[in-house]
């Protein structure tokens, strides 16, 4: 019997298989799938980025043209108006907020990115390969009702170790080391410190006239904690601003975390998302990262200078872009900190 050839003398192509029939296409890689490795920035993502800087000249900009600011004296000691003339509530350094979030944002930030985790992650993108097939992703027909052995060992999600959470703990694992190193600890003074002294500045005591003829042994002082326990005040030098740092540093980790599993659940049709993340793990994260916003729009009106502000905004862009650049340009840094979503 012969064969049936088309016109052109190639061979009948296989039948496709009936509509009833689970199919799964090849793996790709990563080479095959350029929109998700060679895209250096989303629209949101960038978006998000350019909201810092946004927050910071505005909030400059309204301390300049606003009366009561503009007319309130500012100390350069100690960064801020005086109590008694502070033109507003939040120009008070001992304001709730600057109290109980901004002092303590870490911790804050820190319990956002493990709700993140445990409830938001292990809910959206479950098309993702497994662990071993980075950069591989498996595509399923329409038809396949097969459910992903991962959904059929915990269908919340919340206790299944999968690549990217694992990425996502060691990313922030890295943003909090570079915290610690600019704020708390550096082998000895934290950078905000030491770059303070490199500048000129010192820790001068106050309190009395003997504490002030010990200055030459007081100025060995070089952190700002042990300034303030020795009764003493920072002088001269250029302080880079931690308010700054911080609520940049960790409400836009968070923020791109966040914004890459949901821009990937949007390329992939994941549904149901913030269902599935939960009213109280969604309020966590947007509320943590609109206080930071609010704050950092308070700081940018009421303290520091403009040069302590964009070096403290310039350090936490520092620090974003090897955790979270770096990797969507060097493939090295990929395969150990990944992207997140993808």
């Amino acid at each position: 019997m012969s064969t049936s050839r088309r016109p052109n003398g190639a061979a009948k192509p296989p039948p496709r298989p009936s509509s009833g029939t689970t199919t799964r296409t090849s793996l790709k890689s990563p080479a095959s799938i350029p929109s998700t490795l060679t895209t250096f920035l989303q629209p949101a993502e960038a978006l998000l980025l350019l909201t810092y800087p946004s927050l910071l000249v505005l909030g400059s900009l309204f301390s300049l043209l606003e009366p009561s600011a503009r007319a309130a004296p500012y100390s350069a000691n100690s960064q801020s108006h005086p109590p008694e003339a502070a033109p507003n509530y939040f120009a008070l350094k001992g304001n709730i907020f600057n109290v109980w979030f901004v002092k303590v944002g870490w911790f804050w930030f820190t319990i956002a990115w493990a709700v993140w985790v445990l409830m938001g992650m292990g809910m959206v993108g479950r098309s993702r390969a497994p662990l071993g097939d980075k950069g591989r992703i498996v595509e399923l027909d329409d038809n396949d009702d097969e459910e992903p052995e991962e959904e059929k060992e915990d269908k919340n999600g919340m206790l299944v170790l999968t690549p990217q959470k694992l990425q996502s703990v060691l990313r922030w694992v890295v943003v909090t080391f570079w915290w610690m190193v600019v704020t708390q600890w550096f082998f000895g003074p934290a950078l905000i410190d030491r770059g303070f002294r490199l500048t000129g500045g010192q820790c001068e005591l106050m309190r009395s006239d003997a504490a002030r003829q010990e200055m030459g042994d007081v100025r060995e002082f070089v952190t700002g904690a042990a300034c303030k326990i020795a009764g003493g005040k920072w002088k001269g030098g250029h302080d880079i601003s931690g308010h700054v740092f911080i609520l940049v540093l960790g409400s836009a980790s968070l923020g791109l975390e966040v914004l890459g599993a949901m821009v990937n659940d949007s390329r992939t049709g994941s549904e149901g998302k913030q269902e599935r993340l939960g009213r109280w793990g969604w309020g966590i994260v947007v509320g943590v990262v609109g206080m930071s916003w609010w704050m950092l729009l308070m700081t940018a009106a009421y303290f520091h200078t403009w040069f302590e502000k964009f070096t403290g905004l310039f350090t936490a862009f520092l620090g974003l872009a090897t955790v979270y650049l770096l990797p969507r340009v060097l493939p090295q840094a990929r395969d150990i900190l990944g992207i997140p979503g993808r």
